[in-house]
């Protein structure tokens, strides 16, 4: 074992490092990766996979699509490991490659969307309802404009507030905004099939 990988695997109770700490030791994390250390960078890839999956399936049409989001993350993290300046955390700086990813993924898309059947309430079982629920709403996010699902997914979903999501999308926080309000009005609109 390297000394870069002993010493950012020390496992410390949360909240005696700094963030500044934190950071450079993403920053030895990933300049070890970068001398070639892949053990380290599938400890990365086990730690950030499933958010990353969770973030790329709320930008993609399908799982499968979900699936290639995140194998081209990991692809291009590792090909531009050795850029990693340490200025955030290593998982932060992940799930930017992975939104910008599943961005271009719905811009080549174009607005074309998956044609899913509509379910069918009255033969559905009591505890398959809320499945059924699920399965709209995601349709009907995947019918949003690419500006607002991304808002949406970041800010109702992932939880991100919108100075923060202004800044992973390089816009204005009042743009951030403007496209929550917009997204959920429109989001009403398909789910309800009146205006908000």
């Amino acid at each position: 074992m390297d000394s870069a990988h002993a010493t950012v695997s020390i496992d410390l109770a949360p909240g005696t490092r700094t963030q500044e700490a934190a950071f450079a030791d993403d920053h030895r994390i990933a300049q070890a990766i970068a001398a070639g250390d892949r053990a380290l960078f599938k400890s990365v890839y086990d730690q950030n996979v499933t958010i990353l999956f969770n973030l790329a399936r709320r930008l993609a049409n399908t799982s499968p699509e979900a699936e290639d989001i995140v194998q081209d993350t990991f692809v291009r993290a590792y090909q531009k490991i050795h850029m990693f300046a340490g200025r955030s955390s290593l998982s932060s700086w992940l799930y930017r490659i992975c939104l910008n990813i599943g961005l271009e993924h719905l811009r080549r898309r174009k607005g074309t969307f998956e044609n899913l059947e509509d379910a069918v309430e009255c033969c559905v079982e009591p505890d398959q309802k809320q499945l059924v629920l699920r399965r709209k709403l995601e349709k009907a996010i995947k019918q949003l404009p690419q500006g607002c699902r991304a808002v949406f997914a970041l800010h109702d979903i992932e939880g991100f507030n919108h100075k923060e999501i202004a800044e992973q999308l390089h816009l204005a926080e009042g743009t951030s905004k403007s496209q929550l309000f917009k997204a959920r009005a429109l989001l009403r609109k398909i789910l309800t099939g009146r205006e908000a």
